[in-house]
């Protein structure tokens, strides 16, 4: 926090914020008047519990930014306006598919939305004030501890859907996004200038930084494909290739991304049953329509029926797509908002790489721009295979769209690495601000007396 700042300041700041917050609050809430109208049209009454999933979402926009005013937080204001309209249509989506059962109204995955806020304000309060940089000496007990961890669920973990779960069906890989990311930081900015150097000289020069955070992928993914988590395999080495690519600018990187994934896809057609059968389902869903192609058609199907303003809220057929509360929020959305609803969920999703991408960019500490693009970067590789899956553009990989889907293990992941993308914003957008509104220093200055009283001494001296 910079000394002199007061509430005022930080209340003046973060305006755009409380505006966003307040825009996005009334969307959610004409969202839930729609399900709401909706409900007593066909039933006649509607249960009084129904506005609690609305309340705790309001409740935690207002929890947020109060607590940003009275810290006087300076991190960016703008990145948690795209984040609140995501994760309040992800409340949205979630009381639609009616995984809200208020017979029992205390379970925890009722408060799955709040309970990751909360995750997010503890991760500001312990590495705001550049106190993220402590994290930087933990990179190789990162790559460690993710090794240990998927050795750990194979051997102890109980096999659903093709992958190993622990119990509960809590998925504890989620943090490999973050644990993975940490290290790759730390790595490279212990590397800062051995990686400028090899950038100029050429491959073989790379190869020699690059061989330690190969090999930990190549273990780390071999135990990945053991563990048939093809998703989070995808992940992580499109991750590296984007954090590579933000380090030296070269394409490259993005091209041996794809050309990895390729390739890895092909070693899991020969070798992993479950691997083949998604991508067979993937190249032909019409070879077993009724079967493993029913997902995928029936996701299709929901969304061409959408057409381009959708069935409206509350009047489509979700129920006819298997599991998709988790793995087909997309085709839900297109389904009863159709093509407009899609693209206004991208165009929110766009802003907030958008930004995330401006904070790594911005950040002058190496550490902090490298873990800030690899946090946005774990983001948007999610949520590009997610939507990918969902049109027949890419296979389907079964993970979750971020702040959408249902998934408490995978919400709380995206809101830890989100309060720590907000520490490392810190002070930029206030710095950036009182630039834009300092004066600027009058023609008349004293340096502009001293030179006019040094030309007309020399003057007098020619005279």
């Amino acid at each position: 926090m910079k000394p002199g700042t007061t509430i005022a300041d930080v209340w003046s700041f973060r305006s755009i914020e409380r505006r966003l917050f307040f825009a996005c609050f009334l969307t959610i809430a004409f969202g839930y008047a729609g399900f709401f109208l909706n409900d007593l049209k066909q039933a006649g009454s509607v249960a009084q519990q129904g506005i609690f999933p609305l309340v705790i979402f309001g409740l935690s926009l207002l929890l947020m930014h109060a607590w940003f005013i009275i810290t006087r937080f300076q991190g960016d204001p703008v990145i948690l306006g795209s984040v609140a309209f995501l994760g309040g249509f992800g409340v949205l989506a979630q009381y639609r598919m009616g995984l809200f059962d208020f017979e029992h109204p205390w379970r925890l995955s009722h408060f799955a939305y709040p309970i990751g806020v909360l995750t997010m304000l503890l991760m500001i309060g312990l590495f705001k004030n550049g106190r993220y940089q402590a994290l930087r000496r933990l990179s190789w007990a990162a790559a460690g501890v993710s090794l240990i961890l998927v050795a750990v669920l194979i051997a102890t973990g109980t096999r659903y859907r093709g992958a190993y779960y622990a119990a509960g069906q809590l998925t504890p890989t989620e943090i490999l996004k973050l644990l993975m990311v940490l290290f790759l930081g730390g790595y490279f900015a212990s590397r800062e200038k051995e990686i400028r150097q090899a950038t100029q000289r050429g491959k073989a020069s790379m190869i020699r930084v690059l061989w330690p955070v190969i090999s930990i992928y190549v273990m780390l993914m071999a135990l990945l494909l053991i563990q048939r988590d093809l998703g989070m395999l995808a992940i992580l080495t499109m991750t590296l290739c984007m954090v590579l690519f933000f380090i030296t600018g070269q394409w490259r990187y993005l091209i041996a991304s794809g050309l990895g994934i390729a390739a890895t896809g092909v070693i899991a057609n020969q070798f992993v049953a479950h691997a083949r059968e998604r991508i067979q389902t993937w190249m032909d869903p019409f070879g077993d329509p009724t079967g493993s192609g029913w997902q995928i058609l029936q996701g299709l199907s929901g969304m061409f029926a959408g057409g381009f303003l959708g069935a409206g809220f509350g009047k489509g057929n979700p129920e006819r797509i298997p599991i998709a509360e988790s793995d087909f929020m997309y085709a839900v959305i297109g389904e009863e908002l159709g093509f407009v609803g899609c693209l206004l969920v991208i165009v929110f999703y766009l802003i907030f790489f958008h930004q995330g991408y401006r904070i790594a960019f911005k950040t002058k500490d190496y550490f902090g721009s490298l873990l800030a693009a690899g946090i946005v970067s774990v983001l948007a590789c999610q949520t590009l295979l997610n939507i990918g899956g969902v049109t027949k553009s890419l296979p389907m990989t079964g993970i979750p769209l971020p702040l959408i889907s249902h998934g408490g293990s995978n919400l709380v992941t995206v809101f830890l690495g989100l309060g720590l993308l907000l520490s490392i914003s810190e002070n930029q957008g206030m710095k950036a601000a009182k630039k834009e509104t300092r004066p600027k220093p009058s023609k008349r200055g004293p340096a502009t007396k001293k030179a006019a009283l040094k030309k007309t001494s020399s003057k007098r001296q020619k005279t």
